[in-house]
């Protein structure tokens, strides 16, 4: 199960949008994704001064979600499948080298 957390950094409110930080955590690996969202048409925000920060993440959230596929979520799905895959091994440069 991976843990999704959104926070919001700025908030731009002449474009009604924000600049977002998401972090995936899968209890193994931490991924996160930065970025900024212009919400659409569809978000119907009250006045500027109104607005909660919990009202901002669930709005970001829902409003990227498309047929109930986030991208953004699942970009940083498959970032940690990757690092679940991938295999560490020592930089080139350095096999076959010994140390006194």
């Amino acid at each position: 199960m991976i843990d999704y957390k959104w926070a919001i950094l700025e908030v731009f409110p002449e474009a009604v949008g924000v600049k977002y930080l998401i972090s995936a955590n899968d209890g193994q690996n931490v991924v996160e994704s930065q970025g900024n969202h212009i919400f659409s048409d569809a978000v119907k925000m009250p006045p500027f001064s109104e607005i909660k920060e919990e009202e901002l993440l669930r709005w970001i959230d829902t409003d990227t979600t498309q047929n109930d596929v986030n991208p953004i979520k699942l970009n940083l799905e498959k970032q940690l499948n990757a690092l679940k895959t991938t295999q560490k091994v020592e930089f080139p440069w350095l096999a076959g080298t010994f140390t006194i």
